[in-house]
């Protein structure tokens, strides 16, 4: 599936499961057998991909783009954001494998949330 973000749209992201990896120091990799669970959640993003949302059931959230990229060897678009309550994070929007990846490190650990797309609208 083709798409370009540099058409002037908003765009949705509708998703049914999200899974946890953690990162192994002695491989220096993430885990290959990630804890998830089915969830149904929305990703919008705005008409100039300055800030975008994500709702589930229980939370919605906004995350502020600081910085976003077109990776087109890998046929992804990537953005350094900060949420509404200041937590950074990296998101790798990969419309070609119907995924949204998500990097998220602290003093303590470094997770990658991993978001199976259902449609893109």
């Amino acid at each position: 599936m083709a798409m370009s973000f540099t058409v002037k749209a908003q765009i949705s992201f509708s998703c049914w499961h999200r899974e946890y990896c953690s990162w192994i120091e002695a491989l220096e990799d993430y885990d290959t057998e990630c804890q998830g669970y089915d969830e149904a959640s929305l990703f919008v993003m705005n008409d100039d991909e300055t800030m975008f949302t994500h709702t589930t059931e229980s939370i919605k959230s906004t995350y502020y783009v600081k910085e976003k990229k077109y990776d087109e060897k890998n046929d992804v678009y990537t953005y350094d954001v900060t949420s509404d309550v200041g937590n950074k994070y990296y998101y790798i929007f990969d419309p070609k494998n119907k995924e949204i990846r998500v990097l998220s490190e602290s003093d303590d650990y470094n997770t990658l949330i991993r978001f199976y797309v259902k449609a893109i609208f």
